[in-house]
């Protein structure tokens, strides 16, 4: 929209533009410092903003850089990248070292590169999102063998008072996640893409984060502690989920997760409304899942196991798909079984 056609709108709508819709980043360029004292007192009237740094021009960035203490305790939303501009968040950090100023941030989006940032100084601004009232934190960390307390950090983050949302992509591979004994997470919805998370990681998350409401995880087998850590696992050792509604996981090609270890974990999910398996060839028994469907998860509308053709062999795909060809399969509207190619 050209700057013609909103100087023709009511002050109500342009500040709701400003405050929802339009990148302070934009907003700042195109209109701070244009002598237009209409937009300058409607841009200081705004309670909130939202900046994302993503693909950010470099003169663009530091001139934001400069007008931003006007602003930082109104930001609620910070987006910051080092794809394809590496330095940002380095720059970012030697102006604002601690997010303690931003007093109404409750989004941060960080992709870090330890090839491009000092990783110390990183933590420490991370680690200060405790004083603030941030509730969802995306983080995407790259080339992370140069961040060795990277698992400490995100063990933080579950601490944050407020934090509701945690979604978490990077190439660490450590062994443990580092949750402390006294942890009782705020957490609702975990995503977890790539962090190494195997089965007693999977533990941890659900004794930790009582109210989880939403799991999306790629699980790892690259050492013994996978899903056979407790092949056999008792009821009492089952951690019963009663906020989880929904559930996305993915199984590598050699996982040995059997059915009925799994059948166990779902079964203490009573809510469970959503679920997505990508699965490995001990996962596709139709006539188990038939009667876990029908007899446990009673609440399931929605149901998608999928598998690819680099889990199965290719002779065996029509007799796997033949036995999802029943009543109760054909029955169900938004149940899927699919097999697709690598």
């Amino acid at each position: 929209m050209s700057v013609s056609k909103l100087e023709s709108l009511p002050n109500e709508i342009l500040s709701h533009i400003f405050e929802k819709y339009m990148n302070g980043v934009d907003i700042l360029v195109a209109f701070v410092n244009s002598q237009n004292r209409r937009f300058d007192a409607l841009i200081s009237q705004c309670r909130r903003f939202y900046f994302n740094f993503f693909n950010c021009r470099k003169d663009y960035f530091d001139f934001c850089l400069d007008l931003l203490p006007t602003y930082i305790e109104r930001i609620e939303i910070l987006i910051l990248s080092e794809q394809n501009t590496p330095g940002q968040i380095h720059t970012f950090l030697s102006f604002f070292p601690l997010f303690i100023s931003f007093k109404r941030l409750r989004k941060l989006y960080l992709e870090l590169n330890s090839n491009t940032i000092d990783w110390v100084i990183a933590q420490r601004a991370i680690i200060s999102l405790s004083h603030t009232p941030i509730d969802t934190v995306i983080l995407k960390a790259m080339e992370t063998a140069n961040m060795p307390t990277l698992n400490y950090i995100i063990g933080d983050i579950f601490k944050f008072k407020k934090i509701k949302r945690i979604i978490l992509m990077n190439d660490f591979h450590g062994n443990q996640w580092n949750f402390s004994s006294n942890i009782s997470s705020t957490v609702e919805y975990l995503t977890n893409f790539d962090n190494s998370c195997e089965f007693q990681h999977l533990q941890s998350i659900f004794q930790y984060t009582p109210h989880l409401k939403y799991l999306n995880v790629r699980l790892t087998s690259n050492s013994y502690y996978g899903f056979y850590y407790l092949s056999h696992p008792s009821n009492n050792n089952i951690i019963s989920m009663s906020n989880l509604h929904t559930v996305i996981l993915s199984f590598q090609s050699n996982d040995s997760t059997t059915f009925d270890i799994l059948a166990q974990y779902l079964k203490a999910m009573p809510v469970l409304r959503r679920l997505e398996i990508k699965a490995h060839s001990a996962l596709l028994e139709a006539n188990a899942w038939e009667s876990l469907l029908q007899v446990s998860l009673s609440l399931l509308t929605n149901f998608i196991l999928k598998t690819t053709t680099y889990c199965v062999n290719e002779a065996d795909i029509e007799k796997i798909l033949a036995k999802f060809d029943t009543p109760f399969w054909k029955a169900k509207k938004n149940f899927y079984m699919m097999i697709t190619k690598t």
